[in-house]
């Protein structure tokens, strides 16, 4: 299912049975990832192109996500102003699995046409959204912000990464 919301700036394809239920659609042969999990395991294949292009593809991708043979897709509504300077001028899709699936998904990808293979953990995405993580010094740049807003968004990042202390717990989501 496409979920398009025009006040997000992503795009989501989620299978109905987590839009509607609530359950949460990060897991590993059907059981929930703790946090510990979550930062071992979870990852995206990354796809850039032409928004019309990943919307292309993600409707070619729904059946497989409706089918839980890809957990979760997002993508760009358009490029993100805040990381041109990183020369990145393409919108961004995320296709996301467990590493342990990743193969798996892979070759679903490649019968749909998608040829540069880009796979990165989202701890590492998180760890570039930390203070003095590249990603977030650079959004803070861009937004232009003063050195007192910048070191409020640098705090209520460390605060909404503290989730991430508790090992044991079952991973929650990550608010886009």
């Amino acid at each position: 299912m496409i979920v398009d919301q025009p006040d997000s700036h992503y795009i989501f394809v989620f299978s109905k049975k987590y839009v509607y239920s609530g359950i949460n659609y990060i897991k590993y042969k059907n059981k929930p990832l703790t946090n510990k999990e979550y930062l071992q395991y979870w990852g995206k294949w990354l796809v850039l192109g032409k928004r019309e292009e990943l919307e292309e593809l993600a409707n070619r991708l729904d059946p497989y996500v409706e089918r839980e043979q890809i957990p979760c897709i997002k993508f760009d509504r358009a490029v993100q102003k805040e990381f041109e300077e990183m020369l990145l001028r393409e919108c961004v899709m995320c296709i996301y699995c467990d590493e342990r699936q990743r193969e798996d998904v892979w070759k679903i990808l490649a019968q749909e046409g998608v040829t540069s293979k880009a796979w990165q953990y989202e701890k590492n995405t998180m760890e570039a959204w930390l203070p003095g993580g590249r990603l977030l010094e650079r959004w803070i740049k861009a937004r232009g912000l003063t050195e007192s807003d910048a070191e409020w968004v640098r705090e209520d990042a460390e605060r909404y990464f503290a989730q991430f202390e508790d090992e044991d717990a079952i991973f929650s989501g990550v608010i886009q």
